[in-house]
């Protein structure tokens, strides 16, 4: 008969070992014994098994505190529980645990063989999707990072080396870039990938908000607080915490961030007691920060605690050999049954892409859209437009600023005609546009006041 799986059984019985030894054997598993926890413990060290039946009362060590050690030294077996004295508040502890099943004494045998065979199957499904995992990183679509340029890989070799860490990790990239993406890489690479991950956005909200949501407040903190209500970053607890947008948070607000940094402690809104939280910090900014801070606009001493380590996020104009690779991921994730033809692919390889893999997204998906045809062709994307007439400035390229051309005219003249510009190239949309000027929609509105820009291009 074939091996179907090893399997240790782990009981202080002496008669119902053997009995279960005698007929696992005959069912083609090959079987080990132990008597008591701490021989279970010794032989699951030494040995693999694909199954444990672990009895919870057993000498020396019990059964739960078997478990526990097999899930805290990442042994891979699945363990089901078994047990004449089950009680609810045992099964629960034992599933939190990471047993498989929970089994009662007397069981039948064809009952335990069920749950054997299961136990198995899960294991192996588990095996096959992280080879898959592997495969995937391998062929240049790990995780949510599509690529296989020099500067993705060397991106994925940042993100792996960094994931271990504890430590409070910044990304800095342009706008649509994909740093958020980054940021559940890292996650998922993390020894937290099975703990929450919470995001928020920190420039959508006003300082007094922000508190309230990044921290919670208690009941009666002000006139709508009518219950008490965790924050993001007790819902992140034992998990990781990303902080968007970091460089637009309120000034005033930046001493209470720095304080969660140092001391892991939060004070809801309205309340007394500090909370002692563990969690993986992560923020990102498109902001340049060093420059905020000769500004004043940015603290010096959380600029300090937040640059300890840092990834860089290319733009998209720095490996546009990824973009039919995008592409392709595009179309599957929406389930557009179209192609792009070798004139429209070298179109989007040229483009300047100043929104990055987010404008790319949005370009391919407004393309299917409007294309009446199974393929999408360059004219099927004239919407794309001609590049902006004075560049986007972008905060982490080091590049001289083009002088030709522009006359002895003021630098706010500059800018006006660049708002101009950039409003022309998304046909008015003021969101969009705040977003490749890489400024708050408030910020743009008044810049447009102040500059008597009124017209709509849509």
């Amino acid at each position: 008969m074939d091996n179907k799986g090893k399997i240790l059984v782990a009981d202080d019985e002496s008669s119902l070992r053997h009995l279960l030894s005698k007929e696992l054997t005959r069912s083609g598993f090959m079987v080990d014994l132990a008597a008591d926890g701490d021989e279970a413990l010794e032989k699951v060290r030494e040995e693999s098994y694909q199954v444990i039946l672990l009895d919870i009362a057993m000498p020396k060590r019990d059964g739960i505190s078997v478990l526990d050690r097999i899930r805290k030294e990442n042994i891979p077996s699945e363990v089901i529980i078994l047990t004449g004295n089950a009680t609810i508040e045992s099964a629960i502890k034992c599933m939190k645990l990471g047993a498989f099943d929970y089994v009662r004494k007397p069981y039948s045998l064809m009952e335990l063989l069920i749950q054997i065979d299961r136990a198995i199957t899960h294991q192996q499904n588990q095996i096959d999707i992280r080879m898959l995992r592997q495969e995937l990183k391998k062929s240049g679509y790990g995780g949510k990072i599509i690529g296989k340029s020099s500067p993705i890989k060397e991106l994925r070799q940042m993100i792996s080396k960094m994931a271990s860490t504890r430590s409070t990790i910044l990304i800095l990239g342009e706008s649509g870039a994909g740093k958020e993406l980054v940021s559940r890489s890292i996650h998922e690479e993390s020894p937290l990938k099975d703990k929450p991950f919470v995001a928020i956005n920190c420039a959508s909200l006003s300082e007094t908000l922000l508190e309230s949501e990044l921290f919670g407040y208690e009941k009666g903190a002000f006139t709508d607080a009518k219950t008490q209500k965790r924050g993001l970053a007790e819902n992140a607890d034992g998990g990781t915490l990303f902080l968007d947008e970091i460089g637009e948070i309120p000034l005033r607000f930046q001493a209470k961030l720095l304080r969660f940094l140092e001391t892991g402690e939060i004070r809801r809104v309205g309340g007394t007691k500090d909370i002692s939280l563990n969690v993986q910090i992560l923020c990102a900014t498109n902001k340049p920060l060093e420059e905020l801070v000769s500004q004043g606009e940015f603290r010096a001493d959380l600029y300090y605690r937040l640059n300890v380590l840092t990834i860089v996020v290319p733009p998209l104009r720095k490996h546009r050999e990824d973009i039919p690779l995008l592409v392709e991921h595009i179309l599957r994730e929406n389930v557009f049954k179209k192609s792009f033809d070798k004139s429209a692919m070298d179109l989007l390889t040229k483009y300047e892409w100043p929104g990055n893999v987010r404008e790319l997204k949005n370009v391919v998906e407004r393309s299917c859209v409007l294309c009446a045809g199974e393929v999408v062709s360059a004219e099927d994307l004239s919407f794309l437009g001609p590049r902006p007439e004075i560049p986007i400035e972008k905060e982490f390229e080091q590049k001289e600023i083009p002088t030709q051309d522009m006359g002895l005219i003021s630098l706010k003249e500059m800018e006006r005609r660049h708002i101009i510009n950039i409003l022309k190239h998304v046909n008015g949309h003021k969101g969009r546009a705040a977003e490749l000027l890489q400024i708050n929609p408030k910020t743009l509105y008044y810049k447009m006041k102040n500059y008597s820009i009124t017209v709509d291009y849509r």
